[in-house]
């Protein structure tokens, strides 16, 4: 088992002077407490950077090394730091030092400094070879997820439960390498080459042979083909796996950046919908423009109404005095002018009679503007249409103000974000979907193409099988020894992994009962293949609507479970893990904290706790105590309380 037992940081961070932390040997939980800036995920990171030589940032993003050193002392021109880790492990004591020193007298980035491990076991310090195979035996990096971590990382087990997730997978082969499957797969592996090789063994004495020739080179060639497409697919399942680490890589800075990225793309549609509104005022423009060049026609359209009634008038008493006109001049005449006949004068008579008396003239006329005219005139009322588009116009230059506030306000909620970054960042996301989606159809085609050729494969061996010359027979003895020992690994490393999986689900059912604060209506956690825990309710269903606070308290209710199965056991070191918590819980998963591992170092603000609720939550099992004590903006101390 690791055990941290004293941890020195020196001009790490806002540690500028040497600072120590001592942790008891005897089982329980360390607590310390610092406010926000005092330096908590600085001591989370000095442990990560004594065993790996790197630190993480926001999103799980390597830092720059340059920008470790204690700003204060940078300013006077002091740069680089150290961290001494010691440790125990397998019954023995190491010292691990680290440390970054300048080349330069004015470093500017990581090229301008050195590193410097050194390890040693007992008093002996171990060469470079030997220090570096002792680390990833003693702490594999791949598994430091699972000992160190804050809030950001126990996020990402939420994807254990999706089975689309990319990072789910990554997660579940990194709890299977904690569990030491990785190992048992190896020795399948093995025994599986070793069958291979036999099957070329057996093809070589088949072409021996003049009854088995055929097949055996047939079989030889088969065997090639299949190499090849071995060769192939492993290939294309690691570029898979990159591609699934960039995937995840990328998620993860999508995540971190989240806020930005939602910022930034309601700064896009704000900005969209200036550009609407300001293209919609310049064509609104232009239809109001088209529509005024006829508008003032709806001004004069009752004037000309009235003008074309009273010339209509006119024009019909005109034509009424031409009518009286023609019938005078027939009867004073005695003939039709219009029809050109004579008339007698018992018609004249009558049509003496329905004359009348009339002032129209042709004089009275003159005044009277031509109907023709005043009918061609197009009257349609226009001043509806002209109200709406100034309207609209009024609402768009509106919205373009509005908008444009709204830009405003982000942009300076943006001003310590790049969104050239951001819009970069998600462009190689959707690169990496498409080269994965390649991928999996490459690594799809060539299963497809191993299952077949595997078949034809398997008829050769049946047809040499019947053969059965002496040396063929003791080949094949040996090919069905080893492919039935590599079976018998396969099927006990599935029942190991069900196993194991019981295991894990049993132990993470006790911690998150121990946790939750609706331990009365939830019955345990059930696990699925990848390790991802479900809730289920009293009534055997599972929790669907589980929150953020829920899905906390199962990746910590995971992370120690994983801890009590584990072959290789350690430390706990949490950054601020109740952010997502309510108070009930908090109480909860503090009571519980020395379920999950033997030694468990806590890094919190006291707001989050208070140290009287902590102590009292804790009782003996709280072994220690220290406080991230402010000296300045850019300077901390350690001060163990006592």
């Amino acid at each position: 088992m690791l055990r941290l037992m004293r941890l020195e940081v020196d001009g790490f961070g806002p540690f500028a002077d040497r600072q120590v932390i001592d942790f008891p040997t005897s089982p329980g939980v360390v607590v310390i407490y610092g406010e926000n800036m005092r330096g908590k995920t600085t001591l989370l990171n000095a442990i990560r950077y004594a065993f790996f030589g790197e630190v993480l940032g926001r999103g799980s993003f390597k830092r720059q090394l340059h920008s470790i050193s204690n700003r204060e002392l940078a300013a006077d021109g002091k740069y680089g730091f150290g961290v001494t880790l010691t440790f125990s492990f397998g019954g023995e004591i190491y010292e691990l030092h680290r440390s970054c020193e300048p080349v330069v007298v004015e470093p500017a980035s990581d090229s301008d400094y050195r590193q410097e491990p050194l390890l040693k076991r007992g008093s002996a310090v171990l060469g470079p070879q030997e220090r570096d195979r002792a680390l990833a035996r003693i702490f594999p990096k791949d598994i430091s997820r699972f000992f160190l971590f804050d809030g950001e990382l126990l996020q990402e087990y939420e994807e254990l439960i999706i089975s689309e997730s990319v990072v789910g997978p990554q997660i579940s082969s990194a709890i299977e390498r904690i569990l030491g499957v990785p190992i048992l797969k190896a020795a399948r592996r093995h025994l599986t080459e070793l069958a291979d090789e036999a099957d070329k063994q057996a093809a070589a004495e088949a072409s021996r042979h003049k009854a088995t020739e055929g097949w055996g080179i047939s079989l030889n060639h088969a065997l090639q083909k299949g190499e090849e497409h071995q060769r192939e697919l492993a290939r294309l399942s690691e570029v898979q796996r990159t591609f699934s680490k960039l995937k995840g890589e990328i998620e993860a800075k999508l995540s971190a950046d989240r806020k930005y990225a939602s910022l930034l793309d309601q700064r896009d549609k704000a900005q969209s919908a200036i550009n609407e509104a300001v293209k919609g005022q310049v064509e609104t423009r232009a239809a109001l423009k088209r529509v005024m060049v006829e508008a003032w026609r709806s001004v004069l359209r009752e004037p000309v109404r009235v003008a074309r009634d009273a010339a209509q008038a006119a024009l019909q008493a005109r034509v009424e005095a031409l009518e009286q006109e023609l019938r005078a001049a027939a009867v004073d005449r005695g003939h039709c002018s219009v029809c050109d006949q004579d008339i007698s004068r018992d018609l004249r008579q009558r049509l003496a009679a329905t004359l009348r008396p009339t002032s129209t003239t042709a004089e009275g006329m003159k005044g009277v503007p031509r109907l023709r005219e005043l009918a061609s005139f197009d009257d349609a009322d226009r001043s509806g249409e002209v109200r709406h588009l100034v309207r609209r116009l009024q609402e768009l230059a509106v919205e373009e103000k509005a908008k444009g506030d709204e830009v405003h306000d982000l942009d300076s909620a943006l001003k310590d974000a790049d969104p050239a970054t951001v819009r970069s960042t998600q462009a190689t996301y959707t690169e990496v979907i498409e080269n994965l989606t390649i991928v999996k159809s490459g690594i799809a085609g060539e299963t497809e193409k191993l299952a077949t050729l595997e078949t034809s494969i398997e008829r050769l061996r049946d047809k040499i099988r019947i053969a059965r010359t002496q040396d063929l027979t003791a080949i094949e003895a040996r090919t069905r020894l080893v492919r039935g020992a590599a079976t018998v690994f396969r099927e006990a490393i599935d029942s190991y992994k069900a196993d194991l999986r019981q295991r894990v689900e049993a132990s993470a059912t006790e911690l998150f009962l121990a946790m939750s604060t609706e331990r009365t209506d939830y019955a345990r956690l059930s696990i699925n293949s990848d390790y991802g825990l479900t809730i289920l309710h009293k009534d055997g269903r599972p929790e669907e609507a589980r929150s953020a606070g829920a899905e906390h308290v199962v990746a910590l209710a995971l992370m120690g479970a994983l801890q009590r199965n584990a072959p290789l056991r350690g430390p706990i070191v949490m950054d601020s893990p109740f952010g997502r918590l309510d108070e009930g819980h908090t109480s909860n998963v503090v009571g519980a904290l020395h379920k999950m591992a033997e030694q468990v170092v806590l890094l919190i603000y006291e707001s989050e706790v208070g140290r009287g609720r902590a102590r009292s939550l804790l009782g003996p099992r709280l072994i220690a105590e220290y406080e991230l004590e402010r000296i300045s903006s850019r300077r901390t101390n350690i001060r163990k309380v006592q």
